[in-house]
């Protein structure tokens, strides 16, 4: 006959070490951690009088839900399961026996209440303070910069559908604003077509015709300017709320950004990607981007600058995915002075060494190394290949020749401000044996030129410090960000949790404040084992 026994561990007394807890777990440190960055004092000013109102969650416990939540990538929906059955995550939120979790409701009051009264960055702040309570964070003085791309929440889908939607939404919010049903106005308005889920379902057109396909642009265009007719004459009665008006702003962008008007009257479909292109109407913000000339992305960007060595994340910025690189780098460096640990190195790859930012980081005392970008000569010798001596006011190139006396030129970049153009004569551009490959204007009998860049100096000096020894060695250690945000996109950073960017914003700074607090468990315990 078998023998059979069955065990289980008790739901009312969780035991870490029954459960198998490892010692540098986020479930088994968070108990001990959170009374001792987040004391009951920083909490006071969060609720009102103490006898006034139904008694609320303990917001230790709160906290621990939003940290679990961002730490393990978890819906809310699969938070509050993990939070019921799961007994790590009971015992990280020291439930007591028997013990329900907080409530989905609860934990989104809490949430809005602790944006509104300590800000977004509340509890990312602490887990950098908690960090150099621990001392850390003494490796702050040179920081890595990069990206990632992050997919908004909205849906992406093409102009067809895009009008259709912005048509839809203007409907559905002066319906509201009227109190009345949209279907309603839809049909007054006869916009039926516009309330399902998108026209191409109800539009019966072959769409292998550009004729048809036009018809039906050009049609949907007729229809948002008769919408826009519509509302006037309704302001014209009534007040209708601003949501309306920004309604009606998002239904002109999508309904003009991608047309243009053929000699007929119609509209088709324009050629290439208007720059700002919106590409959702649930979200509005997110935007077209690239990572590279290969890579398309949607949505948003998420800027990091972190610590090499200890791999803390000491500032977190979100942007539209079309935004360059280099444009959130002075915004990150001042998130590091708020927060204490503001670098005076920080280096990048090449996306980030236009002249422009490397200026303004030196104004910031912060000195900014990169790669040097790829050369843009379309094979010709580069302009990096040249001697600039901006003491000696000389250019030399790599055959020896020297260009003196500049002549002042319109900058080339766009601007009205003029800098200094160096020529090589003429006799020295044909005699010299690299002449067919040096430019195409030595290569077809003339003379070569290097124009500098209003951005001269800085350009020097970062060439000159990734030439130096230490400066070969910085440059090396910039691959260590890539294994910071590695760790950021598995905790969910890849896509947004909400839709606008203030709100994307505030998932980037539970992640960076989950995966911070999860660093420290982590190097403690390795340093007490």
């Amino acid at each position: 006959m078998l023998r059979i026994r069955l065990c289980q561990i008790s739901l009312l007394a969780v035991d870490p070490d029954s459960i198998k807890l490892a010692d540098d777990s986020f479930e088994r440190r968070l108990p001990g951690v959170l009374p001792r960055i987040l004391p009951a004092e920083e909490l006071a000013d969060l609720y009102g009088k103490p006898d006034v109102g139904a008694p609320t969650c303990c917001p230790l416990q709160l906290t621990a839900m939003l940290l679990l939540q961002f730490r393990f990538d978890l819906s809310e929906r699969e938070l509050e399961e993990r939070c019921r059955r799961d007994l790590g995550f009971r015992y990280a939120m020291a439930l007591d026996a028997g013990a329900e979790p907080p409530s989905l409701r609860s934990l989104r009051r809490f949430r809005t209440r602790l944006v509104e009264v300590k800000g977004d960055d509340f509890l990312f702040k602490l887990s950098l303070r908690f960090a150099h309570a621990e001392g850390l964070l003494d490796d702050a003085a040179l920081q890595a910069i990069d990206s990632t791309n992050t997919g908004c929440r909205g849906a992406v889908i093409d102009t067809f559908n895009l009008v259709s939607a912005g048509i839809r939404q203007v409907i559905r919010v002066v319906a509201r604003s009227l109190g009345r049903p949209p279907e309603m106005l839809a049909r007054e308005w006869d916009l039926s077509r516009y309330l399902g889920r998108g026209i191409k379902g109800v539009a019966q057109i072959d769409w292998a015709d550009a004729k048809q396909r036009n018809a039906l642009l050009t049609e949907e265009i007729e229809h948002a300017e008769r919408i826009a007719a519509k509302v006037r004459e309704l302001k014209a009665r009534v007040t209708l709320p601003d949501e309306v008006d920004e309604a009606l702003t998002l239904l002109r962008q999508v309904a003009r950004q991608d047309v243009e008007k053929l000699e007929d009257g119609t509209f088709r479909i324009a050629k290439g990607t208007t720059p700002g292109r919106v590409i959702s109407v649930t979200d509005p913000e997110a935007r077209h981007g690239r990572k590279s000339s290969s890579k398309v992305i949607n949505g948003f960007k998420t800027h990091i600058i972190g610590t090499i060595k200890s791999q803390f994340v000491t500032g977190i910025a979100i942007t539209d995915a079309g935004v360059h690189d280099a444009m959130p780098t002075v915004g990150l460096i001042e998130q590091t002075d708020r927060h204490g640990v503001k670098p005076r190195e920080a280096v990048a790859d090449g996306a980030y060494g236009t002249g422009a930012n490397l200026r303004a980081c030196s104004e910031l005392a912060v000195d900014l190394y990169t790669r040097q970008g790829r050369p843009s000569s379309h094979g010709a010798i580069p302009k990096r290949d040249f001697a600039i001596d901006l003491d000696a006011v000389t250019v030399t190139c790599p055959q020896g020749h020297v260009a003196t006396n500049p002549t002042s030129v319109v900058d080339g970049n766009g601007s009205d401000g003029r800098v200094s153009q160096f020529s090589f004569s003429k006799e020295q551009c044909q005699a010299c044996p690299l002449k067919e490959t040096c430019c195409a204007a030595t290569a077809k009998g003339r003379n070569r030129t290097v124009r500098l860049s209003t951005h001269e100096v800085e350009h020097q000096k970062n060439r000159a410090f990734g030439e130096t020894e230490r400066g070969r060695a910085v440059l090396r250690s910039r691959s260590a960000v890539e294994r910071l945000i590695s760790h950021l996109v598995r905790m969910g950073m890849r896509n947004a949790r909400f839709f606008t960017m203030k709100k994307v914003q505030l998932q980037a700074y539970l992640v960076a404040a989950a995966y911070n607090l999860q660093r420290v468990m982590t190097l403690t315990s390795a340093a007490a084992r």
